[in-house]
């Protein structure tokens, strides 16, 4: 047995066609969102789906979905764990624990204080270590009973556990970056972002951006926006120059150098804008752009402009001598 996450899979279709033999409404209802594209929009951005496969049969033994987001909305409890299924014929084994605990791991290293889940049984999350919380009502009607777990009490059982998430996590990450496009929506690179050990970029299916995560289904006004507008990012806006949303927000510390690198790609393109990133990374020391480019847009961008005349000279062929 080994547990892959599906949109990080190499034959997602597949997996797909999988989940659809599923005997549970719930679990046709999981199949028609992915088919649909429309899990996301639901569950949040950063929302993965484990699966548990029998790699001699190449089949599906057991899935779950781990999300901000469940069928408990609004709500500020997160995340979630659901759509928990195992196959008649691989029941009895406990199978499903394996991705239970695959989703606590990565809640756990993610820092989440709880892992909940929404349910109609009695008894069946308990020998997982989870305890009942209340009653809410649920999307599809009627009230389900929520049940957490707490992640964070020291000791053996989270110690593994951030052993494996460290480790899921960094598998997760390089396969979401894998031939993905590591322009920031906003102007940054994900490339070169402090965090992108742990996350897969605001462009790939594992987001972990600590500033989209601090919103509705983890996606930052910026992106939103884009979407909204069917922009690559917002260097394609011509509302740049002037805009306030997201983490163009003036008091964001990050304001005026994401700014600054927008306009830059928007007139320079994102080839020249990575080959200045490498430069200012081999020249300084530094963890975020701001810390080089200053708090003034013009300024940031005189700085970019700089180090790309400088790389453009230095690619000039010298004239030969007569």
């Amino acid at each position: 047995m080994k547990i892959i996450e599906y949109f990080t899979s190499e034959n997602p279709e597949h997996w797909l066609a999988e989940i659809g033999k599923s005997d549970w409404d719930a679990g046709q209802y999981l199949y028609e969102l992915l088919r649909d594209h429309r899990f996301k929009a639901l569950a949040g951005r950063t929302a993965l789906v484990p699966l548990l496969i029998d790699e001699e049969t190449n089949r599906l033994v057991s899935y779950c979905t781990f999300a901000p987001l469940d069928n408990i909305q609004p709500t500020n409890l997160s995340p979630w764990i659901g759509f928990v299924y195992t196959f008649p014929e691989y029941r009895g084994h406990r199978y499903v624990g394996q991705l239970i605990a695959y989703s606590e791991s990565l809640a756990t290293i993610m820092g989440k204080e709880y892992t909940y889940i929404s349910t109609g049984h009695t008894g069946l999350y308990e020998k997982y270590g989870y305890t009942f919380l209340e009653m809410q009502e649920a999307l599809e009607g009627g009230l389900s009973r929520i049940y957490r777990k707490a992640l964070q009490i020291d000791g053996e059982e989270k110690a593994l556990r951030m052993a494996r998430g460290e480790q899921w996590k960094a598998e997760l990450v390089q396969k979401a970056k894998k031939n993905l496009d590591m322009t920031a929506i906003c102007g940054f690179s994900c490339k070169h972002c402090f965090l992108g050990e742990w996350c897969g970029g605001c462009r790939s299916v594992f987001c972990c951006c600590s500033y989209g995560t601090l919103f509705p289904g983890d996606k930052c006004p910026n992106a939103a926006c884009c979407e909204e507008k069917g922009l690559d990012g917002c260097y394609d806006c011509g509302e740049l120059a002037q805009c306030t949303v997201g983490f163009y927000t003036p008091e964001n510390d990050g304001a005026a150098a994401s700014k600054a690198q927008a306009l830059f790609i928007r007139k320079y393109g994102k080839e020249a804008f990575f080959r200045v990133h490498d430069r200012l990374h081999e020249t300084y020391d530094f963890q975020k752009t701001q810390e080089i480019l200053g708090q003034s847009v013009e300024s940031g961008l005189g700085i970019l402009e700089k180090c790309w005349n400088e790389i453009l000279k230095e690619s000039v062929p010298a004239p030969e001598r007569g």
